[in-house]
């Protein structure tokens, strides 16, 4: 898996590419949330559009880093999930948890940024 983190204003993007497996380095992805929100930003987009696999560990890191960030005041929307990644919410019962969007142009829209 790669981490990639940009900051626009108050959006911080997160771009993941790879597949998220066990084998990542733990605690990458919730660390770079909870550091794009020290940064300054309010709203933490993380785009899966690159990520074609998730095991359970790193959706329970993916959990985290929502947590996380909303314990900070902040707001993580997921972007460009794949119908795999999609569906594997649905069966962990996590579709209404996080929110989501097609691209993060389509974020930016509805969060008017």
């Amino acid at each position: 898996m790669e981490i990639d983190t940009s900051l626009d204003g108050a959006i911080a993007i997160i771009r993941l590419t790879g597949r998220l497996t066990v084998s990542d380095k733990p605690g990458g992805l919730k660390q770079a949330a909870t550091s794009a929100i020290a940064g300054g930003a309010r709203v933490v987009l993380l785009d899966l559009s690159r990520v074609p696999y998730i095991d359970s560990t790193r959706l329970g890191e993916l959990i985290a880093a929502h947590i996380s960030v909303a314990r900070q005041g902040g707001r993580l929307a997921l972007v460009g999930t794949t119908a795999r990644i999609a569906e594997l919410l649905t069966l962990a019962g996590l579709e209404g948890i996080f929110e989501t969007h097609a691209s993060v142009d389509a974020a930016r829209a509805a969060l008017g940024a």
